[in-house]
This record gives C-alpha cells, structure tokens and sequence, in this order.
C-alpha cells in the first residue's frame, strides 16, 4: 500500500523546523565569549588595538595588527582564532577556515576555537568536517544539548539520517521535553519509515503537550502505514464523533475504506458525509476533486470516485457544479457522449458556468471533433457573455488542426492579452507554440520566431520551443551560435528524440561540421526511417562530403516517403 498523501504532507509540515536556528550563525556562535591565549607582554598592547578596531568595524587595521602579532608569535592560538572571526565579518570563508584551523591546531583543548571551526565548516557546506568537530565537542561534554543540536544538524545535511536520529535521541535523554527534537525525531521516524517508533515518539508528544487534530489524524495515518488499519479506523470514527465538520477526518476514513475494499462501508458513510449540513457544500466538491486527483495515478479509486460524483448529484440535483465533476469523471473513462451530457445539463442550469463550457470544448478536442469545438467556444461567447484563455486556446488550436491557420493565429493574437493577467503558464505556451506552428505554416518565420520566444520567456526549457527556435534560425542562417546552444539543451532534454537530433545535427552542417552532422543524423534516421526531412538533409551533408551516390539514394527515399503520405492524406480525407 502507497504511502497516503496527507502523511508526505505531514512530513513536509515536520521537515519544516529541520534547520531552525542552525544556519548563518553557525560559525559565530559560542565562539564569540571565547577566553584567550594571553600574548607575550609586548604584544600585549597590539592584540588589545587590533581587537578594538574589530569591534569597531574596521577589519582591515584589525587583520594588519593581528598580523603584526603573529609576526612576533606565530604559534599564539588566540590570534589566529581572533583573525577567523574577523574574516568571518568579512565573509571571507576561505581564511577564516584557515585561521580557525590554525587555532585549533595550536589549541586543541580550547571548545571555543573548536565551535567556531565546525560553525566555519558548516556555512561552507563541509558537513562531515562539522560533524567530525561538532563529534569531539560532544565527547568532551556529553550533555551539552546545543553542540548535540549542531551534530544533529550536521548529520541532517550530509544525509546521514540514522547518526542524526540517534543524535537527537541523545538530546531527549537529557531533555525529554524538548518539543524541537521531538519533532524532528518524528520527522526522520517517517522519513526512515520506522512508523511504530514514530507511533511512540507522537504518542508521547501528545502526552506532553496535548492533542489536536493534525496530530491525531497522523497518528491514524501511521497505524494504517505499520498495519493496524483497526486502530486507525478507531480513531478516525471519534475524530469525526467529536468535529463532525472536520473534512481531513473524513478523507481520512474514505481513504482507509478504499484501501481496505471495504465498499458498503465506504457508500454508508460517504452518504452520511453529504447529509451533514454543516459542512459546506463546496467543502463536499474539494473532497471529491482531490479523490478524482488520486484516481488520476491510481486507478483502483476509479470506481470510488465515480461513486462519489453520482451520490453527489442525488443529494444536490439542481446545483451545476456536480454535474461538471461527473462529466469530467466519465471523460476520464472515455464515456465522452455521456460526459457531453453532463456538460450540457450544467449550462442548462447555469449558461454562464464558463467552467463548464470549457470542459464541454475539452471533451470535443480529445475526440478531435474540432467543428464542435467552434460551435463550443460560439455559444460560450453567446450565452455566457465572454470568453476565456482556455477556450481561445482550444478554438485557436483547432481552427490550426483545421487548416484554418490565418483565423488561429488571429484568435491566438488577441489571447496574447490574457499574460497580463493571472493565467496559468502551461496554457500560455499552448497558446504561443500554436501560434509559432501556424505562422511557420503560413511562412512568417519572423512571427513564428517572436511567438517561439514568448514561449521560452515564461517556459526557458521548454524543449520543443528550444528546438523548433534552434531549426528556424539555422535555415534563415542566423544567430547559429545561439542556435546550436538550443538545439543541444533540446537534446539534453529529450536524447531520445530524432526530431531534436535532426535539428542539432543540421546545425552542425550549418557551421561546417559535416562529419559530427552526418554522425547525428544517422542516429536521428535509424529512430525514425519514415521522416522525409532527415533524409534531404542526410543527402545534402552526403553532397558536400563528396558521395553523390548516397545523398541521390536519401533523396530517392524522400520523394518516395512524401507519395506515400500525400497518397495516405488523399485517402483520409476521402
């Protein structure tokens, strides 16, 4: 059984106190009520002005007079440990290790210098030199919590999660009621998926510290994870028995119906969670959706879900909005006629549901049925009064699939207006990539370049704009330098896509590698062999590399590929 969702969930709320405190100051810390090394008598008066100066905020004369210093006594600990705290102030992280060894080095007694060293070591991201100090600090004073704190925080760093967990074990043993190790103790618990030690660890800190729903309702979660699916259902029932408007309890207690397959259970109590009037309806419809987000990878939710849209619509027939969701349910289960029916019966109700107008357009698009996308978007601007993105876009992309590329790029054109708003990216670059497509159709390779950029304005590796950016600007013959660091971010993106490779392989022809392009564009033919295109230009690299016999055959081939799919097209349209 996969994790449930609300406890990764739970686990992201835990990992959230994981670096509280630790970073930034690390270096600084302690070290700052350090007591010194005394210096030699003639000295004495130098190291004073040069911390003084250090204090004051002039590091340079600091660093020159602590230098003098170590001129006379180049073994004096203090010193160097005053000049890793002055390149500290400097953000200077270089030297400031190297002092801080240093004094280490000469003093290795001094905690001081020690705290200051693994501090240094963590802020530079040197997480097994800080353990390592922090590890020696703790053997010296075994119960001193805040070097345990930094070890932990070492550990966690560097990955090591059971040195980290022990840790903070070691930490509660000193200080059992110590609610940040607690809570990072029960973090790595999970993260480890040691679930009944992280039973215990939220047990007690419920003792501790009280109860509340989020911690009761992960507790019912890691029953469920350790096996005891009983337990968790017990507490899940007395959850929703004390806040019957407490919804998590609720998916909570479906979730673990579901699971268990446990389906009459399931409907009696999915009933009795619609019939509560105070839980709000849309409360109702967020549970749903986020069941049919489930379904979305699981499909044993499926049914469940089909289950929950259907009851929804008995208990509140007049409302659209059930309507919509069971209608996206039955296009989930390609039962389009019957999800078109569920669109409609929602702008019978409410013709201004633009929501709905947009899934009903959706549902004719995955068909291909593109006359009924525009009779779609038609009506929407008729009976709802406006448009939207989304609806411009399907209307835009498949007037494009239509043939009608001037009337999709006029559509796409006024869509361009919608980027001031909050419109969702992805169907930005939908909107741009159909727009750069149908003006390289309609041979404006300037506009289909300014459509291609607008895509990698909101989408900077998106790799089909990268691509066909790359391809349009190697056959104008521009900006081929460019051009080559696009096609091979494309690459990069997708190696496996003869297309890309055909583009990157070109542009190498363009910049007179002709070995590496024929190189690439045979790698790109032997993954698609029915591709006209990279047969003309494995023909024309065959010409300049002085194989005429070959690059006639490539271009035999081509000639031949492109009967056979005028031939195909005549008959489809036929």
């Amino acid at each position: 059984m996969t994790a449930p969702f609300r406890l990764v969930v739970l686990s992201l709320f835990v990992a959230g106190f994981i670096f509280s405190g630790c970073t930034g100051s690390a270096s600084m810390g302690k070290a700052s009520q350090a007591p010194l090394d005394s210096p030699a008598n003639g000295s004495r008066d130098l190291f004073v002005e040069g911390s003084l100066s250090a204090v004051s905020g002039d590091y340079q004369t600091a660093i020159t007079q602590f230098q003098k210093v170590l001129a006379a006594e180049p073994e004096n600990a203090a010193v160097y440990f005053s000049l890793s705290k002055t390149y500290v102030a400097l953000a200077v992280p270089d030297s400031a290790k190297y002092y801080a060894e240093k004094a280490v080095e000469f003093n290795a007694t001094n905690n001081y210098y020690r705290h200051l060293l693994a501090g240094i070591y963590f802020d530079m991201k040197m997480f097994s030199d800080a353990a390592a100090q922090f590890e020696k600090l703790v053997a010296i004073e075994p119960s001193d919590t805040r070097s345990l704190f930094f070890l932990a925080h070492a550990y966690l760093a560097d990955e090591k999660h059971e040195e980290a967990l022990e840790t903070f074990a070691r930490i509660l043993q000193f200080d059992p009621s110590n609610e940040n190790a607690q809570v990072q103790s029960l973090w790595l618990e999970l993260k480890l998926k040691r679930y009944g030690a992280a039973i215990h660890s939220l047990e007690n800190m419920m003792e501790a510290n009280g109860t509340n729903n989020k911690l009761q309702l992960t507790l019912g979660e890691l029953y469920l994870q350790s096996g005891k699916p009983s337990k968790a259902l017990q507490i899940f029932r007395k959850m929703i028995e004390e806040t019957p408007s407490f919804v998590p309890a609720w998916i909570a207690l479906f979730e673990t119906y579901i699971e268990q397959g446990e389906r009459e259970l399931f409907l009696t109590e999915l009933r009795r969670f619609y019939a509560i009037d105070t839980i709000e309806f849309p409360k109702k419809v967020e549970a749903v959706k986020l069941f049919m987000i489930r379904a979305e990878n699981e499909p044993s939710y499926s049914g469940h879900v089909h289950s929950m849209v259907n009851e929804l619509v008995m208990y509140q027939p007049d409302e659209p909005s059930v309507y919509v969701l069971r209608g996206m349910s039955l296009r989930v289960q390609k039962k389009y006629s019957k999800a078109q029916e569920d669109f409609q019966k929602a702008l019978e109700l409410n013709p201004e549901n633009l929501f709905a107008w947009e899934e009903l357009a959706s549902t004719f698009m995955l068909q291909e049925q593109y006359h009924n996308v525009f009779d779609t978007v038609s009506l929407a601007k008729k009976r709802a009064g406006r448009s939207s993105l989304r609806l411009d876009v399907f209307n835009g992309y498949a007037l494009f699939r239509s043939g009608s590329h001037l009337k999709s790029v006029r559509v796409l054109e006024k869509a361009r207006s919608y980027e001031k708003q909050d419109a969702p990216s992805w169907l930005l670059v939908q909107a741009h990539i159909t727009r750069a497509m149908a003006y390289d159709t309609l041979k404006k390779p300037e506009k289909s370049i300014e459509a291609y950029n607008d895509v990698l304005g909101i989408d900077p590796e998106n790799a089909l704009a990268l691509n066909n950016l790359a391809y349009l600007y190697a056959e104008r013959g521009e900006r081929l330098d460019e051009a080559m660091q696009y096609a091979k971010q494309a690459v990069h993106a997708e190696p496996e896509n003869p297309v890309f490779l055909d583009t990157l392989g070109w542009l190498y022809y363009k910049t007179g590698d002709y070995r590496k392009a024929r190189e690439i564009i045979e790698t790109a033919l032997s993954m698609e062999p029915n591709e006209p295109e990279i047969y003309e230009h494995l023909a024309e690299i065959y010409r300049v590399l002085g194989e005429p016999v070959k690059a006639q055959e490539h271009l035999d081939k081509a000639d031949l590929l492109r009967k056979e799919n005028a031939s195909q097209e005549s008959k489809g349209k036929s």
